[in-house]
């Protein structure tokens, strides 16, 4: 995986990570998390989710251009696309953990 792949996996994380801080901080200046917060953040981590969706497609595209073009060999595309799947996966796993911080407390009854 070349390293402007990389860069815009690590990028999108830190994007969404930026954009729930930003939401939060607006939302504390007039009350304390909500559930409409927690649904907006909800609905940032799905844009950015397919945002890595869409680099692990151009990846998958890059690789089979590579194949046909007999500049990859089938082994090195599979690693490539092996890779990127980890890393992605990573950074979803990432953006879940980020958006459960911001998650309304419920108070047991």
């Amino acid at each position: 995986m070349n390293i402007q792949t990389k860069s815009d996996i690590d990028l999108t994380v830190q994007s969404f990570a930026y954009v729930v801080r930003q939401l939060a901080q607006a939302q504390e200046e007039r009350t304390p998390v909500t559930d409409t917060l927690h649904e907006k953040i909800l609905g940032e981590a799905e844009k950015h989710r397919s945002a890595l969706r869409l680099l692990q497609r151009d990846v998958l595209e890059m690789t089979e251009q590579a194949l046909r073009m007999q500049t990859m060999t089938t082994a090195e595309s599979r690693q490539l696309c092996e890779t990127a799947a980890r890393m992605i996966a990573q950074a979803q796993e990432a953006i879940t953990a980020i958006a459960g911080q911001y998650a309304p407390r419920r108070l047991a009854a």
